[in-house]
């Protein structure tokens, strides 16, 4: 995108969520990535408790290293400048010298969680008018909550595992009927997982109701909804990335993961080894799959048509679950900002990561071009012809 080489680009990470030090993480590769490959770049990071810091400090994951947060205190604290920023953020930091300005032309969100994700962020760059990479505010919005992404897959028709879900209030009131509903509706093993949490954060598998519990309790300890689904026997876990440019859409490969523990957990994902979720670990990974070829192409085919129809912008990772033994396929999950962006599937699928973050800007630059063509404007006499008492103000 020549348009962009001459401009700023602020990559946002951190954030208030319990995935803060792996947004941290995609954060600093996708500056890392961004600057090698020509474009100006500002790091941009939001604290645990939403304050704002930028500047050539953050830029690096080797700040973030060691007690970090004590460094903080050194750096200048940025805020957004609301007059000013229309069509580009404008974010200022006051001192003893005057107010030092740092102005972003677009935006590169790599929040993982809530409060970045789920399209909250979005909804902010969007309000401005500033153009920004990756699934825009309703796509985001969906796939961050499981319960809304299970009401989604099946509205097309795309299979996924039977589920409940369940608020904190009624699990607080009726916990009984609850667990009656739960043990009378699925089959064992189940799966309790908090509804907008990532990184399997909170998640437990239960194989018994005296296990329910406890992991009912976990699951509301990081959100006020919990789905509650059946497990997958001989199950395989594949993933598939998807990438757009705004008018097409490829699939990566499909990768499996292998894991000998009850579910694929933070551990698995982020630190053994080095991580699955980072491309570390490459001994639980094996790319491509080693599955049936038309499952593979069954995973592609939903891939795409679930990116497509949730209206995805930039890339997304699409998790599945093949029982081997049935040959049952089921969509499990939507990542609207997989981490790293999975540098290490598109790799194996030989897209370098050039053409990765290129896609992405160009998707995200049309998505801005295309709203920028629509009227906002609409005369009407409404305001003259508004006399009925109630919108009077009168007593």
């Amino acid at each position: 995108m020549n348009e962009l080489k001459e401009k700023t680009i602020g990559v946002f990470f951190g954030g208030q969520s319990p995935e803060h030090e792996i947004s941290i993480i995609t954060g600093e590769f996708v500056i890392a990535e961004l600057k090698r490959i020509g474009y100006s770049v500002v790091a941009v990071y939001v604290d645990k408790k939403g304050q704002w810091y930028a500047g050539k400090e953050i830029s690096e994951l080797k700040f973030f290293k060691e007690k970090y947060q004590d460094k903080l205190d050194g750096l200048l604290k940025y805020s957004l400048n609301l007059s000013k920023s229309k069509k580009k953020l404008i974010l200022e930091s006051g001192g003893l010298f005057g107010k030092k300005e740092i102005q972003i032309d677009f935006v590169f969100p790599t929040f993982h969680g809530l409060g970045g994700e789920d399209g909250s962020a979005q909804g902010l760059f969007e309000f401005f008018q500033v153009p920004y990479a990756g699934c825009g505010i309703h796509a985001s919005s969906i796939a961050i909550d499981k319960t809304f992404t299970k009401k989604f897959l099946n509205s097309l028709n795309i299979p996924t595992t039977d589920f409940l879900i369940f608020n904190k209030e009624k699990w607080e009131s009726e916990q009984r009927s609850v667990i009656e509903n739960i043990k009378n509706t699925l089959k064992f093993p189940i799966f309790v997982k908090p509804a907008r949490s990532g990184s399997s954060i909170g998640i437990s598998k239960v194989k018994s109701v005296e296990e329910l519990e406890e992991a009912m309790n976990l699951g509301f300890y990081y959100d006020v909804k919990v789905v509650v689904e059946n497990g997958v026997e001989n199950v395989v876990d594949l993933t598939c990335a998807v990438l757009s440019d705004g008018k097409s859409v490829l699939a990566s490969e499909v990768q499996e993961s292998v894991f000998e523990s009850d579910l694929f957990d933070y551990s698995v994902k982020y630190l053994k080894d080095g991580g699955v979720q980072t491309g570390n670990a490459e001994s639980s990974l094996i790319i491509p799959a080693n599955i049936d070829d038309k499952f593979t192409d069954l995973t592609k085919k939903y891939a795409k048509e679930i990116f497509v129809e949730i209206d995805g912008n930039g890339t997304a990772r699409i998790d599945f679950l093949l029982n081997k033994k049935t040959g049952e396929l089921f969509a499990n999950e939507i990542n609207t900002l997989p981490g790293t962006l999975y540098h290490h599937l598109w790799e194996k699928t030989n897209v370098k990561m050039d053409e990765v973050l290129d896609k992405m800007i160009t998707d995200g630059m049309k998505r801005w071009n295309d709203f920028q063509k629509i009227n906002v404007d609409f005369e009407t006499d409404v305001l003259n012809n508004a006399n009925q008492l109630k919108l009077q103000n009168k007593k």
